[in-house]
């Protein structure tokens, strides 16, 4: 078994993330969320950026920013009030991938529940934590599974795929999945440094899983960071528990590192 040199990973982990210039995430669907300055708004825009963030950088920077803007320019105020009669209108012709406008209306139609529930959509976050959890897996299938909990209300027919409507924009690490998407968003919500945006405290970083996309799997694999083939939760564990080594306070924040990393080497091929 070849020997793990984890201070030499280490080292070049820590040079990548002091090399990161928050000023140059363009393009990135963070971008598009802090374009607004209430964090109210930044918390909704949030969850609409993160949901559509598969495929490339610029492709999703384009659909986060048109679906944000279908609600008006003021995201809490539009999912806040939300009527599908009368709002779901605003997202007739969009497309992006296999996601369509009533995927997005069926969001902001949940978010708007959620709201009215709990206040805030960090305090539905917060509401599945418990202070013994050493990650947030529990409080993220709480979070996803009320927010498809909401859909069952008001389509009690209706069944979606994994991979379909609003399923997809909101997976659950309970179905295994690695939710790249979700564990990105709830990243942005938590950190407290450039560029995220640090709006759920309740939360602490040490508690974050790694998103993990094909780049971050096939660096941490080579690397040794984890012995698993599938990309699934399982494997985001495994690559957070090999970071905490890093920063056991803050392991999420090589996020940039890793994904730079494994970028260059698929590059230099």
């Amino acid at each position: 078994m070849t020997r793990i040199d984890w201070t030499a990973i280490g080292n070049r982990l820590e040079a990548l993330y002091r090399s990161f210039d928050p000023s140059m995430i363009a393009p990135d669907p963070l971008e598009v969320v802090r374009r607004f300055e209430r964090p109210e708004d930044q918390e909704i825009a949030g969850l609409v950026a993160a949901s559509l963030a598969y495929g490339r950088a610029e492709t999703i920077t384009d659909a986060a920013g048109d679906a944000l803007r279908r609600m008006g320019g003021a995201p809490w105020d539009f999912v806040m009030g939300f009527d599908h009669g009368r709002d779901g209108v605003q997202f007739d012709g969009f497309v992006y991938r296999w996601t369509r406008g009533r995927d997005l209306s069926t969001l902001a139609a949940v978010m708007g529940k959620a709201l009215r529930r709990y206040g805030s959509l960090g305090a539905l976050f917060a509401a599945g934590h418990r202070p013994s959890d050493t990650h947030t897996g529990p409080a993220l299938a709480h979070f996803s599974g009320t927010l498809l909990g909401y859909t069952r209300e008001d389509h009690p027919g209706e069944r979606h795929g994994k991979q379909t409507g609003i399923r997809y924009l909101l997976p659950s690490p309970v179905s295994g999945s690695a939710c790249k998407r979700m564990n990105l968003y709830v990243r942005w919500m938590v950190r407290r440094e450039d560029p995220d945006l640090g709006l759920w405290p309740r939360i602490h970083p040490a508690r974050l899983v790694m998103p993990i996309d094909t780049h971050v799997a096939r660096i941490s694999r080579r690397l040794g960071l984890t012995s698993r083939k599938q990309a699934d939760w399982k494997m985001a564990e495994e690559v957070t528990r090999a970071l905490r080594r890093f920063d056991p306070e803050d392991p999420v924040k090589y996020d940039f590192a890793l994904c730079h990393w494994g970028m260059l080497e698929y590059r230099n091929r």
